[in-house]
């Protein structure tokens, strides 16, 4: 049988795999066509951009990220940021985390102004609204000593001609930058920050 996967929005992607020359090719795509995949080869992964869950199939990439270490921040995130909804990524040596650029929960306050809705049609409209939003990278924490387990801290820089990481604070441990600086996800006061 073919190998499918489901992406957050629900769309079914289909693992296609092409000669090319001597080599084989692997690709993800809606619609099924010529010679489909049973699995994921070896050495590959099914990767989902954060952005807007389009599918790829990737060799696998090496990281010296710590799964405990993106466990932490996806906790922190939730405790200390109070933010529902956001996506952590594994990018090298980076965590990297994301917000949806319209908060899922205001957007569905608005629907429900507009339109009365029973509890399991307001469920079913945030379901739909979660898997549909976009989401944008706001924060990373770059890995710079690997032995000592320390990371940098970066902000996105939301300037227009000069988009880019902007550089918070370094060469300290994992646990001190989100105490810092994690509390600011999803506020004003994210911006703020220097």
């Amino acid at each position: 049988m073919a190998y499918q996967y489901i992406n957050r929005r629900g769309d079914v992607y289909h693992i296609q795999a092409k000669q090319r020359g001597d080599k084989i090719a692997y690709s993800a795509s809606r619609k099924p066509a010529g010679r489909l995949a049973d699995s994921i080869p070896e050495g590959y992964e099914i990767y989902e951009r954060p952005e807007n869950a389009q599918v790829f199939v990737r060799r696998i990439r090496a990281t010296n990220i710590l799964p405990a270490e993106r466990q932490l921040l996806e906790l922190s995130i939730r405790e200390l940021a109070k933010v529902k909804h956001f996506i952590v990524d594994v990018e090298a040596d980076s965590l990297i985390v994301f917000l949806p650029d319209a908060e899922p929960d205001v957007s569905l306050c608005i629907l429900r102004s507009t339109a009365p809705m029973t509890r399991e049609a307001a469920r079913s409209a945030e379901a739909f609204i979660i898997s549909r939003s976009t989401y944008t990278k706001m924060m990373r924490f770059v890995l710079a000593d690997e032995k000592a387990r320390t990371f940098d801290a970066q902000r996105w820089c939301f300037l227009g001609s000069i988009d880019d990481w902007h550089y918070l604070a370094g060469e300290k441990t994992l646990e001190e930058l989100i105490k810092k600086y994690v509390p600011h996800l999803g506020k004003e006061s994210f911006f703020d920050l220097v």
